[in-house]
Order: C-alpha cells, then sequence, then structure tokens
C-alpha cells in the first residue's frame, strides 16, 4: 500500500514517525515522510504555499495519510489536515502521536482516525486491513471519528494496544533519505544532509520507553494511566542494538559529529551496565553524547563512568528545590538533598550540565518559590546551560485536571498550544518571583558567591521593594529589555565577533567517504517475509498485540 506520513514538527527529527515508517516498510509496503518542518520553532503554519501545493501533490495517489504531533504542533498539523482535505483529497489522514493520544476527542473533530500510544502495531494492522478490503474499527489502540471513511456512523475508541516488550525486535528508524521530502520556501525538497537542520549532524537515539515516575505536569503520566495493564511501562533496548544503530548510522553519514539519548531516563539503567556501554562506547564509537537525568537515579559510580565518555552535555530536570511543591504539587519524590548532590557529582567530574527549572505556577506559594531561589543560592555551580520554564497544563496531565477543576482554565490551557517555550519565549510567561529566580540562578552561572545571592533574594523579596515593583507594569517591562538586549547580544557581539571563531575551532570528526561512487552508504530497512507473516496468522491479518516477526539482523559495518 501507499502511505505518506507528514511529520508537523518544526525540526525533521519525528523519530516516532520514523519508526513507524520503518515498521510499515519492514512488512513491504510504500512509505514515504514529508517533513514540514520551518526554520525557526513555531506553533504557526507558516509553510510556503509552493510546499503546500506540492503536499497535496505528493498524498494525491496514497491511499493513507498519517501525521505525528504534539500540543504545540496542533495548530500546523490542523492547517495541513484542512488543506488536504480541501484539495478533494479522499485518502484517511490518521494522526498520531503525544496529542492525539492524550486529547483524543480533540483531535477526532479533524482527524479521521487516531492512534493511541506507540503506533508500530496498530499502524500496520490498519494497513493490511484496508488493503485487504475488512473493517479496522475494532484495531486495539485506535480510535475512529463518527461519520469518517471507514464506514463507523458513531466514534469508535478501542481499548489501548498491548506495548511492546522487546524493543530489539523494532527496525531501525527510517533514515532513507531516498523516500523523504523536506519543505522549504520552494515547495518540497527531496532530504539530505543539509536541509534537515542538523538532523544528521546530531544522532538522535531512544535507548528506552517509559518513565517509572509520576510527575503531575508531564504527559507521562497521562501514558502510564492510559496503559495500565497493557504491560510493562518502561522498556530497554539493549545497549548492544543501540550501538549497532550508532555504527550503522555512522556508516551512511559521515555528518554525524555527535550522539543524542532522547530518553525520558538513561540513567534508569544500573551501575554495571552503564560501565560496560561506557567501555564498548570508547571503543566503537567515542563521538560527544548527550543525555538526561534524573536527580533520583544519579550516583557517583555512574557518573565516574560516563566521564571516562566524550559527554558533551547531560540535561537534569530540577523543577523545584522546595519539599512542599515536589512532593504535594509535582508528585516527584526527590529531596532536595539529593538533588543537591546529583549537582555536586556532575561538578566534581566536570560534566557539562543544562538544568531546568519549573516557575509561574498558580499553584505554588512565594515562600516555596523563594525555598527555591535559596537552595539555588547555596548549591547551583556553573557554569551551566540553563532552562526556566513557564508551567504549562498540557492534557491529560493530573495539574490539567486540577486547573480546570479550579477554572483557572477552560477546556484546554491556551500556552501550552501557542508557545515552543524556546528562546525569548521562555521568559514570556515569568511572574515577579520567576524572573528574580531567574536572574539568581544566573548570578551563580557566573560564579558570584552565595552570600551576594542571599542578599539579593533578600532585596527583591522583602516588601518595601515588592510594595514599589511587584506591578503588572514589571514582567512586561523586563521581557521587553530581555528582548532588546538578547537581539543586541546576538546581532551585534555573537554574530559577527563569536560565531566565526567557532567554526573555525570546529573539526568534522568523519571524513565524507567513497562507497561504490557515492558519498555515503544507502540506508535500508530490513524486509519481512510477508508470506511466513500471513502463514502464521492463517491468512489472516495479525490479531492485536501480536508480535510481528522479524528478520535477523545483519552485520552493521563499522564506521
Amino acid at each position: 500500500m501507499k502511505i505518506t506520513l507528514v511529520s508537523t514538527y518544526t525540526h525533521p527529527i519525528a523519530l516516532g514517525l520514523r519508526y513507524v515508517s520503518s515498521y510499515l516498510k519492514a512488512a513491504g509496503h510504500d512509505v514515504e515522510i514529508i517533513f514540514m518542518s520551518s526554520k525557526r520553532d513555531t506553533v504557526k503554519p507558516d509553510f510556503s504555499q509552493a510546499a503546500m501545493e506540492q503536499l497535496v501533490e505528493h498524498v494525491r495517489d496514497r491511499a493513507l495519510i498519517g501525521m505525528s504531533l504534539m500540543t504545540n504542533n496542533f495548530h500546523r498539523a490542523r492547517a495541513l489536515t484542512q488543506h488536504i482535505r480541501a484539495a478533494g483529497i479522499k485518502a484517511p489522514i490518521v494522526w498520531g502521536g503525544t496529542h492525539p493520544t492524550v486529547a483524543p476527542d480533540e483531535s477526532l473533530e479533524l482527524a479521521d482516525a487516531i492512534c493511541i500510544g506507540e503506533g508500530e502495531e496498530s499502524m500496520l494492522q490498519l494497513v493490511e486491513r484496508l488493503e485487504a478490503g475488512r473493517d479496522p474499527t475494532d484495531i486495539v489502540g485506535l480510535a475512529f471519528r463518527g461519520g469518517g471513511p471507514f464506514g463507523n456512523k458513531q466514534t469508535i475508541h478501542a481499548p489501548c494496544a498491548p506495548l511492546k516488550t522487546n524493543l530489539d525486535d523494532l527496525p531501525f528508524p527510517d533514515y532513507e533519505l531516498e523516500t523523504h521530502w523536506v519543505a522549504d520556501k520552494d515547495g518540497l525538497a527531496p532530504a539530505r544532509p543539509e536541509n534537515l537542520r542538523g538532523t544528521l549532524n546530531t544522532l538522535r537515539l531512544m535507548t528506552s520507553r517509559g518513565c517509572p515516575y509520576h510527575c503531575a505536569f508531564c504527559n507521562n503520566t497521562a501514558l502510564q494511566k492510559l496503559f495500565k495493564g497493557r504491560g510493562k511501562w518502561v522498556r530497554l533496548r539493549s545497549m548492544d542494538n543501540v550501538l549497532d544503530e550508532i555504527r550503522l548510522a555512522l556508516a551512511c553519514f559521515p555528518t554525524i559529529a555527535r550522539v543524542n539519548f532522547v530518553d525520558d531516563l538513561f540513567f534508569v539503567r544500573g551501575e554495571e551496565e552503564i560501565e560496560d556501554f561506557v567501555t564498548k562506547y570508547n571503543q566503537q564509537v567515542r563521538l560527544p553524547l548527550q543525555m538526561d537525568a534524573f536527580p533520583n537515579m544519579v550516583s557517583e559510580r555512574k557518573v565516574r563512568a560516563l566521564a571516562r565518555v566524550p559527554i558533551e552535555l547531560i540535561s537534569m530536570g530540577i523543577e523545584s528545590a522546595s519539599p512542599d511543591t515536589l512532593e504535594n504539587i509535582y508528585r516527584r519524590p526527590t529531596p532536595p538533598k539529593m538533588i543537591a548532590e546529583a549537582i555536586a557529582v556532575f561538578k566534581k567530574h566536570r560534566i557539562r550540565t543544562e538544568y531546568h527549572y519549573i516557575v509561574s505556577n498558580p499553584f505554588e506559594p512565594d515562600k516555596n518559590v523563594i525555598e527555591t531561589m535559596r537552595f539555588i543560592a547555596d548549591h547551583h555551580e556553573g557554569p551551566a546551560v540553563l532552562r526556566v520554564f513557564p508551567l504549562n497544563f498540557y492534557p491529560g496531565t493530573p495539574l490539567h485536571e486540577r486547573a480546570r477543576a479550579d477554572g483557572l482554565i477552560g477546556t484546554r490551557d491556551d500556552s501550552a498550544y501557542d508557545y515552543m517555550g524556546t528562546g525569548a519565549l521562555e521568559f514570556i510567561g515569568h511572574d515577579y518571583l520567576a524572573i528574580w529566580l531567574r536572574i539568581v540562578l544566573n548570578l551563580r552561572n557566573v560564579g558570584l558567591p552565595p552570600w551576594f545571592a542571599h542578599r539579593v533574594i533578600d532585596f527583591v523579596t522583602s516588601k518595601p521593594v515588592r510594595k514599589l515593583i511587584d506591578r503588572k507594569w514589571f514582567c512586561p517591562v523586563v521581557f521587553r529589555g530581555y528582548q532588546i538586549a538578547r537581539k543586541f547580544w546576538r546581532n551585534f557581539i555573537h554574530q559577527p565577533f563569536i560565531r566565526p571563531f567557532k567554526y573555525l575551532r570546529r573539526k568534522p570528526r568523519y571524513e565524507a567517504r567513497q562507497t561504490d561512487g557515492e558519498t555515503t552508504t544507502r540506508w535500508t530497512v530490513p524486509k519481512v517475509d510477508l508470506s511466513a507473516m500471513r502463514a502464521k496468522y492463517g491468512g489472516d491479518a495479525p490479531p492485536p498485540g501480536a508480535e510481528i516477526p522479524q528478520p535477523s539482523s545483519a552485520a552493521v559495518p563499522q564506521p
């Protein structure tokens, strides 16, 4: 069957979509991916008219169209869906990704069907049913709009599909550039490393699925609730399987200069496993590595082992250092002492770090925010990358339900749909204390002593000062000043004086290699013996939750 998968994300990474594509290709289907990306991070559907017109031509002869989105891609996905429909395309449009999973009713107002959670198995079954002319509306893991192209008059919500238990069985994500297209101002261009916004400079991998924690602000909590009883939630790929994917990618794309593990928690792995991984990674890859960490899982032994790898960055969500906020608002079982120990061990081993905080939380009393500011003054040790996010209420999360019950939002939090939370827009939702928390962070980040940070906190939180400047005009004025200063720095200092020297110092990790007269090796997705699969299932489509047989993995070339 001919299938087009459309990525609505501004950055053409779309790992989930690439996994679905490789799963369908492995079963012998004709799949192309179109990355409707942008040159900047934006929630707006800023697609060129030429790209929209060529998108329509690409999907005109397709039997199925899939789109992947998160909440802040909703406007982009809606615009693409409506444009395709206005062009008279009759192929069913299926939405998948985090947002359709946690906001199914809203998504079914636009899509013909939605995929709930991990989509490889459900999408393959949908394709097989459609190809055989059979009713697909009882497939687990899918929901169908009433009155849509599948024949059902009423909306149908099937149960969630069982979770895939052995992640090593999955084919690697699809990087077959010959079947990929990227949106630009002149239309859709064939995908190549230079127009994929660094996707093939930084190789991003998922080494696990699922997070064991239940943070009240995180979509992971909503997903755990949906999939309760459907299988083990936290599942790990073997590190050998991960290294095979890295080695294959390096053999195919000499542009790759670093590796990024995008797992919720790489540190969920045991100390011995991480030590074994470090040894193999240094022998087989030894590229700069990026990953995330959770304070509860950081240990001296794990960090000491990882310090032997060229770590480029470890990102850790702190969110708050108030025990009351962590325990009673965020449901995050992380004592501040544990956060301080994690910061100290990263500093000890000279690991470059990135720390995340959540601010402007309407449920958090001022004293809790000030408590976090005091923690920063005492324990933050820079320099580090700092990310300070205003709280958004994402659909399906416990805090979203609490905000609705308290009348803080209507059916949805518009800011979760309308902002990417990157660059200057991280600042836009800040309140008075959030601004000063960010300032205190930066004071400690540049090396000013704790006593100085504490005196600043004393001053800005005192009653006379707050009475004087904690007013409606303060935050907009500070935000505007920040925008002006940021633009001045970028345009008049960083661009002309700093950025050129960074490029001069940068050395490519790999030279372009010649393979049969080409500069790269072609990435291929393995094929599945469809006759064997149909024989296994009696000539029928696989039943819900069935394991799809995969070919044995071929030898992976060394870079």
